[in-house]
């Protein structure tokens, strides 16, 4: 963890988009560790995260709207930084995304993106998490929503080595956890939630057993967050 504070500590963020902010958990981070900025702006497509979002941060600092990443409702070079955290396995049109993105992003503007992988020297704890991302996003994938499963780390790189940046730089980090034991809370309630929305699917029963599995792997071993990449470039329409 202290990759990503130690990159957001010497970033005069200016004006900030979160794209894909979901609930507003890397704004948070945002606003504890960039080095200063003068708003935050969080977008995402979801109703219910924005609504969600919208009450955890009141302050005149943070704004949250529902927008389409595929079209994003802001001017061409409009922020200074943008962010786009633990998002890239959501997107069913990634270049699109990351077109609208780079438009909306000023010449020479930082682009931070953080993505969970899959493989690498990860503890048992480590791929628990792991295995719980895989399960959910087969579950939303019967609903109807788009969700891939976690990126293995090469994936990444190669994904993070086609954008149109300037001094890209990638750095692997994890948040390191003392007591597995005691770090399941959240993924926990995530997943007994998930198996409450199997229950009123139809063809169901084999995610229903295998999320069940999941929760004994959850006793058994404990939880903590998967390893991860920070890519980090500046936007490349500032050359001449």
């Amino acid at each position: 963890m202290k990759e990503i504070i130690n990159i957001l500590s010497q970033v005069d963020g200016g004006l900030v988009l979160d794209a894909a902010t979901g609930r507003g958990e890397f704004i948070h981070t945002l606003k504890q560790n960039l080095k200063s900025y003068s708003q935050i702006i969080g977008i995402d497509a979801s109703e219910r995260n924005v609504e969600y979002a919208e009450k955890l941060f009141p302050e005149n600092d943070v704004e949250i709207y529902r927008m389409n990443l595929e079209d994003i409702q802001f001017e061409d070079n409009y922020f200074d930084t943008v962010t786009l955290s633990n998002s890239l396995h959501h997107l069913e049109n990634t270049d699109k995304v990351i077109s609208e993105i780079i438009r909306v992003l000023k010449p020479k503007g930082l682009l931070v993106v953080a993505e969970m992988y899959s493989d690498g020297e990860q503890s048992p704890a480590q791929l628990t998490h792991v295995l719980i991302h895989h399960w959910i996003a087969s579950v939303d994938r019967l609903s109807g929503t788009y969700h891939q499963s976690t990126f293995k780390r090469a994936e990444l790189y190669e994904m993070a080595n086609k954008l149109p940046l300037d001094n890209i730089d990638i750095i692997d980090y994890y948040v390191p956890v003392d007591d597995p034991s005691r770090n399941c809370e959240t993924l926990l309630r995530n997943t007994k939630d998930t198996l409450k929305r199997l229950e009123t699917m139809p063809d169901s029963e084999e995610l229903i057993i295998a999320g069940n599995t999941v929760l004994a792997r959850i006793t058994d071993v404990g939880c903590a967050s998967a390893s991860r990449l920070i890519i980090t470039g500046y936007n490349q329409k500032g050359d001449k």
